[in-house]
């Protein structure tokens, strides 16, 4: 168990650092990173595949737990917006504030949702 946490732990790192696990800055953006390894993911599941078709429960509990760990990443994917902040002597004070990436906000759920109709599919016998 421990060695599989060290794992989870190495790739929730790669995936915030965009592979580049030395963070000089030579590494792609997070959500290229997080799309690859999706792409990765579906390839090593269904790539050996010629058709769709139900799959192993096994298989889907492995599917559940990679998306679940891909998409985790996606709450550290945030912007800074400034907001007004008033202090208790009156004066308003201007602070940055973080919130989910826009693109991230409004497409996150349409892809859970759009998982989560696919494992549908795929179970069905």
């Amino acid at each position: 168990m421990d060695l599989e946490l060290e794992m989870m732990k190495e790739r929730f790192a790669k995936l915030l650092l965009g592979e580049d696990i030395s963070g000089s800055g030579k590494g792609v953006s997070t959500a290229v990173t997080i799309s690859n390894a999706i792409t990765n993911l579906y390839a090593s599941m269904f790539g050996q595949h010629q058709k769709l078709e139900p799959l192993h429960p096994e298989m889907k509990m492995m599917w559940k737990r990679e998306m679940n760990c891909l998409l985790s990443v996606c709450d550290y994917i945030v912007e800074f917006i400034p907001m007004s902040h008033s202090l208790q002597n009156g004066k308003a004070m201007e602070v940055m504030s973080s919130r989910p990436r826009s693109d991230i906000y409004i497409n996150l759920p349409a892809l859970k949702k759009f998982d989560a109709l696919l494992l549908t599919m795929l179970l069905e016998k």
